[in-house]
């Protein structure tokens, strides 16, 4: 396995364990607003980035089942969380 699929599964798991931490934060009491306030848009950032440069590593890497399998992990998180993400941080950004 390249060094380049590695990385796209490191970034896909990143993804999901920020995505785990959003919603442990978002359904606590002690810290909700200390996370809104500080870690969000952050929190958001890397939930679409990650995947992104999770497919971009993927396509670049040598042919075989781990580079398909990379690129559908990637992408199918992109397409069922990133995007909702993405529209939370535009949201968040430029208002209503």
């Amino acid at each position: 396995m390249s060094k380049r699929i590695i990385f796209s599964y490191a970034f896909f798991f990143i993804a999901v364990t920020t995505q785990i931490i959003d919603l442990i934060f978002s359904s606590s009491e002690l810290n909700r607003e200390y996370y809104y306030n500080n870690l969000l848009q952050f929190a958001l950032l890397v939930l679409i980035v990650s995947p992104i440069t999770g497919i971009v590593l993927g396509l670049f890497a040598k042919r075989g089942k781990h580079k398909l399998i990379a690129i559908a992990l990637n992408a199918i998180f992109f397409v069922s969380i990133s995007l909702v993400a993405l529209v939370n941080l535009w949201i968040i950004t430029f208002g209503k």
